[in-house]
């Protein structure tokens, strides 16, 4: 064989078993001179191991690689030289200039548009259902085959470093992927330049990269690539027959330039298995929540029967701006906050409707932390749930914090090289208590959690939930214990409030202090506290937080913004007072708010006086004071309610803070062992059995919860407990608890 003849037979290889045939056939396979370390450095797997611990996070590298070489590329293309003073200085400025997208933001094309752009980068998933292969497919610069060692093959050198608009600089990213990949981390790398660029040759490369296992001289495996005769194979073809045409066809349409890596038996867990273009779909949108480029995935795997074998991925910014129906109204919000050692980031809170289909059910919650549209680090929304206690909105709570605006050192000494995890700092400590304060902060979820917990939450069990709990309690000082003393449940009443009304506009006509009658505002302030001041608009509530033609806030002179809370016709700015501040100081401050539709900004004049300070109010809680336990509500819940409540037929319990010193508790009278139990004791009445299921799974609860308030006290800085592991384990007492205590009680009494 040539080495066209080569490279396309890599290529349509399906199976590791094939590529080892076709090595053995050349004598490459067991020739080590055949092969070179990969970034010329032979103990790699330091490297190689270090990367992103999961699969996706690592197939994201290489779809960020792919937008980064069609950045460059268009730049060039531009006849600007992507590492000179004309360059874009950020990928904003790049994918608005280069590209012509509006914004900055795929978010604000048409989804016509996305798929124009999507075919420039193609996720082609070929091999079996259970072993999956991957390749990623781009029109981007690609790379002469001298250039190979140097750049896709290279670890930890400068290629990209200079140029300040792309996202891959660490330069062994796109290592990740060997992990996952197979037994012998098997990656076939096929490019060619495009020809007007500098430097073009007009030749395709193409090597192949495996995992050598550890031998005597060499005591850990070691990645190495295909290089016969010392060099990457090389020839000469106008185009190669790379890309796939209807399904299920692939490797039948012409590839002109650009790049080709696949890669096999990709170890992606569970249902990511499945046809690309649902699960792995969503998942990448989590992962790219603002790609520069949306990515058209296709499904080219026989035996699937489907709408559509193809779909664009465009990322979860993408997902909300299509969304507007599923999201809460107002409830799309958010603001820059700066925040004191750590730098300034860009919030976005986007709060969906209750989750009661399959569509909303699809969209991930949780706080996201963003660079160059990339995530870098998640936290779910049991931690939004631990934190705030506002377990009615945690489960639909989007947070996207855009920390491309924090100082180098800052993101730095946060994010890992692997771009998928935070480091345990101080800046992280700060970081997240700022996000969770805006949260706690921000009127409108609070009021709308309050609203969902009133939907949920009935007058009709409160006097029989009282009732039983006053007699346990009077009969046995054990479980007097673990209730607060005096504490009632408190169950909200009257009817479910509507939905929240307000009309604002896109580009506001007021913008005022409020009470503004002429003359500067001054606000007194204690010195320990934020100093608050209060605007009229009549702006929509995203209207600092939107893609598309956001307004902007400046203020002149110090102290800085702390945060902003835009929520119907109302702005909250607090301000962040000088640590070096004394008494009786006064600064004086102008705000200035403007967008794309004004030609004078609006400008407001105000004075913030510093004041002594002031004892800071202890809350009483409680919820926390030796373990104790308000008494909470129990509320039933049935099968036909289970898409409301997320339960299934093994759900036992669910539990929920209800406000600072409660709880609900949710207890699933459908449950399958319930039924179960019900219909093999049919000499019982059915009532008594749901009785001891309902109270028997509250008390046990109780008693978990009880102990882990009291362990968490006695630790230092002890963490708000999580209810997560007590609502598991209540599957397994649902199995076991109307026979144990049926069978303990049988001829006692």
């Amino acid at each position: 064989m040539d080495n066209y003849e080569i490279c396309m037979t890599l290529l349509k290889c399906e199976s590791e078993e094939d590529i080892i045939q076709v090595l053995k056939k050349l004598n490459y396979w067991d020739d080590r001179k055949c092969w070179t370390p990969y970034g010329q450095i032979s103990n790699n797997r330091g490297v190689v191991s270090n990367q992103q611990s999961s699969a996706v996070a690592a197939l994201v590298e290489k779809l960020v690689n792919s937008i980064d070489a069609i950045l460059v590329s268009e730049c060039y293309r531009s006849k600007i030289n992507p590492e000179g003073d004309a360059a874009p200085k950020t990928m904003l400025q790049a994918i608005e200039s280069l590209l012509k997208i509006k914004g900055g933001s795929i978010a604000n094309l048409e989804s016509r548009g996305r798929t124009t752009f999507a075919e420039r980068i193609q996720l082609i998933t070929s091999g079996t259902k259970t072993e999956p292969n991957y390749l990623i497919i781009d029109d981007g610069e690609g790379q002469n085959p001298s250039d190979f060692p140097n750049t896709f093959l290279s670890l930890l050198k400068e290629n990209k470093t200079k140029i300040p608009f792309v996202q891959g600089k660490f330069n062994m990213g796109g290592t990740g992927v060997l992990q996952f990949t197979g037994k012998n981390s098997f990656q076939l790398i096929i490019s060619k330049r495009q020809g007007d660029l500098p430097n073009a040759n007009n030749k395709w490369g193409f090597t192949l990269i495996r995992r050598i296992e550890p031998e005597i001289n060499q005591p850990y495996s070691s990645y190495v690539y295909l290089t016969p005769n010392e060099e990457i194979l090389s020839f000469e073809k106008e185009f190669i027959l790379a890309k796939p045409g209807q399904y299920p066809n692939l490797y039948c349409e012409s590839l002109v330039y650009g790049t080709c890596i696949k890669v096999w038996n990709y170890k992606l867990q569970g249902a990511l298995k499945s046809i690309a273009t649902l699960n792995l779909r969503w998942e990448l949108d989590k992962f790219l929540p603002d790609p520069a480029i949306p990515i058209r995935i296709k499904e080219r795997r026989q035996g699937y029967r489907a709408h559509s074998y193809e779909t664009t991925m465009s990322g979860l910014i993408s997902v909300i701006s299509d969304s507007p129906d599923k999201i809460e109204a107002g409830i799309d919000t958010g603001a820059p906050i700066d925040i004191p050692n750590v730098g300034n980031v860009h919030l976005r809170v986007v709060l969906f409707k209750d989750k009661e289909n399959s569509e909303v059910d699809r969209i991930p919650a949780g706080i996201f932390f963003i660079v160059n549209g990339q995530l870098h680090h998640e936290l779910d929304e049991h931690f939004i749930s631990r934190k705030t206690g506002l377990d009615y909105i945690a489960s639909s709570l989007i947070v996207l914090v855009d920390c491309i605006n924090l100082p180098p050192r800052i993101r730095e000494d946060l994010f890992l090289a692997s771009r998928d995890r935070m480091r345990q700092c101080d800046e992280k400590t700060i970081l997240e208590k700022a996000i969770i304060e805006y949260i706690c902060d921000h009127p409108g979820i609070k009021e709308i959690n309050a609203i969902r917990r009133q939907a949920r939450i009935s007058k009709a069990g409160e006097e029989e939930t009282s009732k039983v709990i006053q007699n346990l309690v009077q009969s046995d000082p054990m479980l007097a214990n673990l209730f607060s003393a005096g504490n009632i449940i408190n169950v909200p009443h009257g009817s479910v409030p509507g939905p929240i009304t307000y009309e604002g506009k896109k580009f506001p006509t007021i913008f005022h202090l409020k009470n503004d009658h002429g003359r500067d505002l001054i606000k007194k302030c204690p010195k320990n506290k934020a100093a608050r001041i209060e605007f009229i608009t009549d702006a929509d509530n995203d209207y600092f937080s939107r893609s598309d033609d956001p307004g902007r806030m400046q203020v002149h002179g110090s102290p800085k913004i702390k945060s902003l809370h835009l929520w119907n016709g109302r702005a909250i700015v607090r301000f962040s007072l000088p640590p070096d501040c004394q008494i009786g100081d006064k600064y004086q401050l102008e705000s200035e708010v403007t967008d794309v539709s004004r030609v004078k900004p609006f400008i407001s004049m105000f004075t913030i006086e510093v004041m002594e300070e002031v004892p800071d109010i202890e809350r009483p809680e409680p919820q926390k004071r030796h373990g104790k336990i308000a008494i909470p509500d129990i509320k039933e819940v049935y099968q036909n309610e289970w898409a409301k409540y997320n339960f299934d037929e093994r759900t036992a319990i669910d539990i929920k803070h209800s406000d600072e010193c409660g709880l609900d508790m949710f207890i699933n009278m459908d449950n399958i062992y319930l039924k179960n139990e019900i219909i093999r004791r049919r000499s019982l009445d059915p009532d008594i059995l749901k009785y001891i299921f309902k109270y028997g799974l509250f008390l046990l609860s109780i008693g978990m919860i009880f102990q882990s308030k009291s362990e968490n006290e006695n630790q230092e800085n002890g963490e708000e407990i999580s209810f997560d592991s007590i609502i598991e384990s209540a599957k397994g007492l649902a199995v076991t608890l109307i026979p144990v205590l049926l069978q303990l009680n049988k001829g006692k009494i």
